[in-house]
């Protein structure tokens, strides 16, 4: 029990001395150009530059810097979410350009199979002939325009999330 009190005697001795040692903050060059700023006073060869005295804040003080805190981190945050959005637009017209290149692509691959299958069909002898030719040509043209359908829809989703992250306070 005694030793208890000592440890908790030393602490509180310890808690009211230290601001006591913390008076004053000096500034100071070494021969290279460094740049010290200490609460111990600098060799004895060496210039002061700037000589601070200490004093503890008060509750008004500590209030702004906390609210000034706030504020910063909001602007942070702010900043993040345009950020945010501006990342979210540009991938939105990435993929209107790519879902507008597929579409160009699924009807010039339309159009030149269109006229291949009736290149391949002009009489009942071919269309027997090249019947699983012209299926598959169908299927392709069919998984072409659905590719395209797809990057269609995968732009309208990257619009509403761009407009969802613009949107977002």
């Amino acid at each position: 029990m005694k030793l208890f009190w000592i440890i908790v005697f030393a602490l509180l001795i310890a808690a009211f001395t230290a601001p006591l040692n913390a008076q004053k903050l000096y500034t100071w060059s070494d021969e290279d150009g460094v740049l010290h700023i200490t609460d111990q006073p600098p060799p004895k060869n060496v210039r002061i530059k700037n000589v601070m005295p200490y004093r503890e804040k008060t509750p008004q003080e500590l209030e702004q810097i906390q609210r000034d805190w706030e504020k910063s981190q909001q602007e942070l945050e702010q900043a993040e979410k345009r950020r945010q959005a501006r990342k979210a637009e540009i991938q939105a017209r990435k993929a209107q350009q790519q879902a507008q290149q597929a579409a160009k692509q699924a009807k010039e691959e339309y159009e030149y199979n269109q006229q291949y299958i009736r290149r391949l069909s002009s009489t009942k002898d071919k269309r027997k002939q090249f019947r699983k030719k012209i299926q598959r040509l169908k299927k392709e043209t069919e998984a072409s325009q659905a590719a395209a359908e797809k990057a269609a829809a995968a732009a309208a989703k990257a619009r509403q999330q761009a407009e969802a992250a613009k949107l977002s306070p």
